[in-house]
């Protein structure tokens, strides 16, 4: 009988023990190497939040006298971030990692982590921040950035781009389609900053069914894209700006016949059986790399064969898939 009130004795400390354990990890403080301290108030379940996955989130943000910053819960609807994705301060991104579905942390958030690059500015940019943050949901289940320091080479068979040009005023058109010769995604810190792309341009074809053979060896010769001194045309992304998620802001370089001209369009990445999918509308004026044939802006009395100087090029890249 004693040996029995001993053991249940054992048992009970042992639970209370872990139970300490399990409060003390809750209510108290971890420092992270950035200098970042998080504390779970509430405990949630199923997998946890990684980078690169769009999320759901509730919080509020107060500076340390208490004093209200920001609460998503006054606008009645979570903020949708993507984590990793540079659209909230540094703190906040590091801080929802590793949470799960119902979990409430509290953060505080040194200035160095509280700095944004974009318009949105605190109006005590120095001061230590103080986070309550609930996760929601996890959106997107899978990573939309590729692992950290990766090159990730284009699928040029699967990729498409098709050119659509215009006669004036957009009343008729003509469309095809031109080749990807060879392209790849440049990487930095586990994010897409960047990549280049080189497009054949002896592959253009004409898919409208109006002229085809005459009209590509239009587009061939010194009047549009003079392919027989230039074959290859390409795009030099520079920076992307993943502050306006799910679209992203895409600052590059066009080159076409030799001449190199900065150009700004929009975009997406989407993850497709595993696949990085990029999906943009670009549209250029055409003139700005001399090419002028049949245009208003530079010739008059073209009456009907006025042709617009917009081209637009719709564009699905598709990466190489990992192990591939």
């Amino acid at each position: 009988m004693k040996n029995l009130k001993i053991a249940l004795y054992t048992i009970i400390i042992a639970v209370l023990i872990s139970a300490c354990k399990k409060s003390s990890t809750i209510n108290s403080y971890i420092t992270t190497t950035s200098g970042l301290q998080y504390m779970i108030l509430k405990q949630g379940i199923g997998a946890s939040v990684s980078s690169g996955q769009e999320i759901l989130i509730h919080e509020s943000t107060r500076y340390q006298n208490d004093s209200l910053v920001f609460s998503s819960r006054d606008n009645g609807e979570p903020l949708k971030i993507l984590v990793g994705g540079n659209q909230v301060i540094k703190g906040l991104d590091e801080g929802v990692v590793g949470m799960k579905v119902g979990e409430v942390r509290k953060l505080i958030v040194p200035p160095a982590l509280s700095k944004r690059t974009d318009e949105v500015r605190f109006p005590h940019p120095d001061s230590t921040l103080v986070y309550e943050v609930e996760l929601i949901d996890i959106v997107q289940k899978q990573s939309i950035l590729p692992e950290k320091g990766q090159v990730v080479p284009v699928d040029t068979l699967e990729s498409s781009i098709k050119w659509t040009g215009f006669y004036a005023l957009k009343l008729d058109k003509h469309f095809g389609t031109v080749k990807l010769k060879k392209g790849n995604w440049v990487m930095h810190e586990g994010m897409i900053t960047g990549g280049e792309f080189l497009m054949d341009m002896e592959t253009i074809t004409n898919t409208d069914g109006k002229y085809n053979e005459m009209l590509v060896d239009h587009l061939k010769n010194e009047d549009f894209f003079e392919t027989s001194v230039y074959p290859l045309s390409k795009l030099k992304i520079n920076r992307i700006d993943y502050s306006l998620h799910p679209k992203f802001n895409i600052e590059a370089e066009l080159t076409i016949k030799g001449i190199t001209q900065p150009i700004e369009f929009t975009g997406e990445f989407n993850v497709i059986k595993g696949q990085t999918v990029f999906t943009s509308k670009i549209s250029i004026n055409r003139t700005r790399w001399n090419i002028k044939y049949g245009s208003g802006s530079f010739y008059d009395n073209l009456g009907d064969d006025v042709i617009s100087d917009t081209i637009e090029f719709d564009v699905i890249i598709y990466a190489i898939p990992r192990g591939c």
